[in-house]
């Protein structure tokens, strides 16, 4: 199965080197017998912790989750190689070498590399990034290996000119242009994509499970990293062929005063039920990283079950579990995190019985419990909840989540995409 490490891999063999060092932010480090080598490619810390976290075994990202040292292996195209990552909040610095060498190469500190960064090359358009390193005596025989933060060159350009223009989302069709949103108005931007293009460049950013649910079901969702935040994409089929919508969110989660949402910071000391409500498109992903930011600085535990895992979270006291890779359903998760006695527990998103009767479990269990909800208002989120539960269930639940309830916070996005916040509950001074 291809993952985003091979691409280091590959290149690690095209040069002759004998491994390479990725630090968060910072330009990769080609290692030879003569001396270190940069490279122009550099490594942003959220698709850092992406290409770790696909290929590393579970024994290992229970120790990476611990904020602990960990070396383990990994087979690519008939080698063998050895991963060591050191994690540090917001800073990872990740080895890689042949296995068989006797000794692990020491990952050398941000601050000792710095100087050595060569500058990050830009991509004129529609062309994918170059890794080639320093010129010098490996120059000859050797040429650049093409890379990008996502895998994709096309999609690359298309989020970096979207985020620029500070959209919301992208719109992808076959036989269309590409659709940009903007300040909640919707414009063209490129030529009109052709079917077969657009399913190969998904293609390469999509998970394998992904892939497999476009073809066998015809709609797919997942997340991935565009080297400048996450891009949660949800694909789809229709008249024309393939075609994909891309929600583009931030690098990471937002601290709650910069939203200006610091008055329900109080909220957080609580234990209840926590609602972000509002129309699609309209932030209520963001909004609820900034909550769990928020909890991570206060050192509580935190499990966030998610359906795709969306905006990642670096803080050590913070899980985040995808629904299907580390636990089969909502309901298996918050019974997980009940018994692991989490101080908050976080459902993504709900939309299907399975989520709202996770809900309804953890606030029964007396947790602070955080979650999204698609509706016109927040008055009538607890009744969208509500109608997910089946029907016998709904009179208890009713009862149990609005004696629950510790707020509602419902963004509100206005003309030319300017956001406020209408909030509901107890306030900070509770």
């Amino acid at each position: 199965m291809s993952t985003k490490l091979d691409v280091y891999l590959r290149s690690i063999e095209r040069f002759g080197a004998a491994g390479a060092i990725l630090n968060s932010g910072q330009a990769v480090t080609l290692r030879f017998p003569t001396g270190d080598r940069n490279a122009t490619q550099v490594t942003p810390h959220d698709q850092l912790v992406i290409l770790v976290r696909e290929v590393a075994p579970p024994a290992a990202l229970d120790q990476i989750d611990r904020q602990r040292p960990v070396r383990f292996e990994v087979d690519s195209e008939g080698r063998r190689y050895a991963i060591s990552v050191s994690p540090k909040p917001g800073a990872w610095s990740v080895a890689i070498e042949p296995a068989s060498a006797p000794a692990p190469v020491a990952p050398p500190p941000p601050a000792a590399s710095a100087a050595r960064i060569a500058p990050a090359r830009s991509a004129p358009a529609g062309d994918a990034l170059e890794m080639a390193i320093e010129r010098g005596q490996y120059d000859a025989g050797t040429a650049p290996v093409a890379v990008t933060s996502s895998g994709s060159g096309f999609l690359d350009q298309l989020t970096t000119t979207a985020r620029g223009a500070r959209a919301s989302d992208i719109y992808l069709n076959a036989g269309v242009p590409p659709m940009v949103r903007a300040g909640g108005e919707l414009s063209a931007s490129g030529a009109a994509l052709d079917g077969d293009q657009l399913s190969r460049e998904v293609g390469v950013v999509a998970s394998p499970e992904a892939r497999a649910a476009w073809q066998d079901h015809r709609i797919a969702t997942f997340a991935y990293g565009d080297g400048a935040g996450r891009v949660r994409v949800t694909l789809t089929r229709d008249h024309r062929g393939p075609g994909a919508a891309l929600r583009l969110l931030h690098g990471e989660a937002p601290p709650l005063d910069r939203l200006g949402l610091g008055e329900v910071a109080g909220w957080l000391d609580a234990r209840g039920l926590i609602v972000v409500a509002g129309p699609s498109g309209a932030g209520k992903t963001t909004t609820l990283a900034a909550l769990v930011r928020g909890l991570g600085e206060r050192r509580k535990s935190v499990v966030m079950l998610e359906d795709p895992i969306e905006l990642l979270h670096t803080g050590p006291t913070i899980s985040q579990r995808a629904i299907g890779d580390h636990v089969r359903t909502f309901t298996e998760g918050v019974a997980s995190a009940m018994r692991e006695g989490a101080d908050a527990i976080v459902v993504g998103a709900v939309t299907s019985v399975d989520a709202a009767i996770a809900v309804v479990e953890a606030v029964s269990g007396g947790h602070l419990v955080l979650t999204t909800l698609v509706a016109p208002t927040a008055a009538t989120a607890l009744e969208r909840l509500l109608d997910r539960l089946p029907a016998e269930q709904r009179d208890h639940a009713h009862r149990l989540l609005a004696a629950s309830l510790v707020g509602t916070i419902a963004p509100i996005v206005g003309r030319g995409g300017a956001r406020t916040f209408e909030v509901g509950g107890r306030g900070s001074g509770s």
